[in-house]
């Protein structure tokens, strides 16, 4: 599969380096929908502050690096609407959060890299100029 940037998304990665910004964070979990298990339908997902997610992570010993603040709001979040089973505990949401983030031969952009093939291979435009 070819992936052309265009000329909105290479600015915003100009200015964000390749990490999520604080409105597209909010946005993509803005987004989420689980499974509700009690009813068995998609129900959107309850969005936690940055503080209580970053304060969540502190908690469980999980430090990240500054840059990566917005990354580990999506991805928490992430782990409660796409992983609700394996991870449904806040320590064990924590520890994939930190794994990922801090994957040693993986790149430090690659959180937003899959977000944007998830949303690409979903057919979900982003709207880059909405989030410089």
């Amino acid at each position: 599969m070819k992936y052309y940037m265009t000329e909105e998304e290479a600015i915003y990665m100009e200015a964000y380096h390749g990490y999520f910004s604080r409105k597209l964070a909010a946005w993509a979990i803005g987004n989420m929908r689980t499974k509700d298990m009690a009813t068995e339908k998609m129900k959107p997902v309850a969005m936690r502050s940055v503080d209580d997610v970053t304060e969540i992570l502190r908690a469980n010993g999980v430090e990240i690096p500054d840059e990566s603040v917005y990354d580990a709001w999506y991805l928490y979040h992430m782990t409660i609407a796409d992983y609700p089973k394996s991870l449904p505990t806040d320590q064990q949401r924590a520890a994939y959060v930190k794994e990922t983030i801090c994957d040693p031969d993986g790149e430090p952009t690659n959180v937003l890299a899959c977000f944007v093939a998830k949303m690409c291979n979903g057919g979900i435009p982003i709207h880059w100029e909405r989030f410089v």
